[in-house]
């Protein structure tokens, strides 16, 4: 993998990859910065794309078609799904899917399929780099992850998501960024820390911990960097 692309929703979510990235150009593409350089020695192309999976699937396809990137990893921060998930744990991706959209549009509809798998090479950097970097009161996980276009901070709606899917985090971006990867066969890979646990006190959460979560999903980023 020669070049690895690198892909947030907010700028909280790659300020610190972005402090150990040398950067040879910036150039703009439909209205988003991409960042030219390297980390850690390896050719990196790094955007911040906006929240969302409309802006997730169209800043993935554009790093794809335009900067032609060997690889996607997507960093940032999520909502519990799961009792042992606790915040600022982080999540890595097996597979991700659109909670959004109802199962039998996923399988009838292209790409027809309801998950898509991450790349197991990455998955399995992302293991041993975890059991390294991974902050000590922290704990990290393996297991799905899923988006929809809406913040969760209803605990009924999140039963409802865990009851049809079973994830381990929720967000807004990463079946899509998933999904355009799938499409054009390049592998990719999803880190999320946890910013809080998608009920009612989720915007609290969101707000005391977000930083802390960006950065730990971040350091990880890095790590991997280094391995791919």
């Amino acid at each position: 993998m020669d070049r690895v692309g690198i892909i947030s929703a907010m700028k909280i979510e790659i300020e610190k990859v972005f402090d150990f990235m040398d950067v040879v150009d910036r150039v703009f593409v439909a209205g988003n910065e991409y960042f030219l350089g390297s980390i850690h020695g390896k050719e990196v192309v790094l955007v911040c794309g906006g929240v969302g999976k409309v802006n997730a699937a169209s800043t993935t396809q554009i790093l794809i078609s335009v900067f032609d990137v060997d690889c996607v990893i997507n960093t940032g921060i999520a909502g519990s799904m799961k009792d042992e998930v606790k915040i600022c744990d982080v999540v890595i991706s097996t597979d991700v899917s659109h909670h959004d959209v109802r199962e039998d549009q996923l399988k009838s509809c292209y790409p027809n399929e309801q998950f898509f798998v991450a790349d197991e090479k990455l998955l399995n950097i992302a293991k041993n780099v975890s059991e390294k970097e991974i902050d000590q009161d922290s704990n990290y996980h393996i297991g799905r992850i899923v988006s929809g276009e809406s913040f969760i901070n209803d605990s009924s709606k999140k039963e409802d998501i865990i009851n049809r899917l079973s994830p381990y985090c929720v967000e807004m971006e990463a079946s899509a960024i998933g999904h355009v990867c799938h499409i054009n066969k390049t592998p990719f890979l999803i880190i999320r820390s946890i910013s809080d646990n998608a009920n009612e006190e989720a915007e609290i959460s969101y707000d005391l911990f977000e930083k802390k979560a960006a950065y730990q999903s971040a350091n990880l980023l890095l790590g991997i960097i280094k391995k791919v």
